[in-house]
């Protein structure tokens, strides 16, 4: 499953239980976000009880907005007992945002394994 528009597309890859997030997300509000909340958590119980990987290495820009949706998420996964998932989020080193982004979503949920590449 994918969502592509001009500036980003997010990628649900179930034979590699990965999400791709590349180019830049700059919706308006939850509303706009929402079909890329319910991708991220179809994902997630398609993939239990083995592990997701989320792939922000090519994602440049995130709004606040995105910021907010990525943590409900965490927060839906690690809220959901019945959720046996493990989580990883892969980010770049080269993109200071998301060094920051992944610390705090580490915070929500410790059980989430962070790369920084």
């Amino acid at each position: 499953m994918e969502i592509k528009a001009e500036k980003y597309s997010v990628i649900y890859d179930p034979d590699t239980a990965t999400v791709t997030c590349k180019g830049s997300l700059l919706l308006n509000g939850a509303k706009e976000y929402e079909p890329l909340l319910q991708l991220f958590n179809m994902a997630a119980e398609q993939q239990q009880p083995n592990s997701l990987t989320i792939d922000l290495r090519e994602l440049k820009f995130l709004n606040s907005s995105g910021i907010n949706m990525m943590t409900k998420f965490v927060i839906n996964v690690g809220d959901i007992k019945a959720l046996d998932l493990e989580l990883v989020v892969i980010g770049s080193k080269k993109i200071a945002w998301q060094d920051k982004l992944l610390k705090n979503l580490r915070r929500l949920m410790p059980t989430i394994k962070v790369k920084l590449e």
